[in-house]
């Protein structure tokens, strides 16, 4: 299985890797985001703006759970939903889970797709190919010298 992705000049003029996926809604509605790759992410987390669209119910983590990151610690939500990644071909592979989603609409601009969901996939972020590629059988990579 492939699934590509891009890298994506953002508005503040910095290339960054990012997968396209359709999130699953309310109603069976699916919403499109770009999800930056963060393979130093723990966890999956959307951004307020997604979260909003889904429209579907949330909960709160219990007092163990943080979300920290660069910029700091944020609240957050969860929501059970699945992601679909598009695979090279057409069909798309579901990833059913719990995520985590920060509820200020300032605190990212863009949602993170972390190694909850990378650790399905062998992944390959290479800047001067201008590749973004998540693999998984029947899919493989090899590197070679020279």
């Amino acid at each position: 299985m492939r699934i590509s992705g891009e890298w994506l000049l953002c508005g503040d003029l910095a290339t960054r890797p990012v997968i396209t996926a359709r999130v699953r809604g309310a109603n069976d509605f699916f919403s499109m985001e770009q999800f930056l790759v963060d393979s130093g992410a723990d966890r999956t987390v959307f951004n307020a703006g997604l979260l909003n669209r889904l429209q579907l119910p949330v909960s709160l983590p219990s007092s163990d759970e943080s979300l920290i990151g660069v910029g700091g610690s944020g609240a957050f939500v969860l929501v059970t939903t699945t992601i679909e990644l598009r695979r090279d071909g057409g069909d798309h592979t579901r990833i059913n889970a719990v995520y985590a989603s920060l509820t200020d609409p300032l605190a990212i601009g863009m949602s993170v797709l972390g190694r909850d969901v990378l650790n399905f996939f062998d992944v390959i972020l290479s800047k001067p190919r201008n590749e973004v590629l998540l693999l998984a059988p029947n899919h493989r990579y090899q590197v070679l010298s020279g």
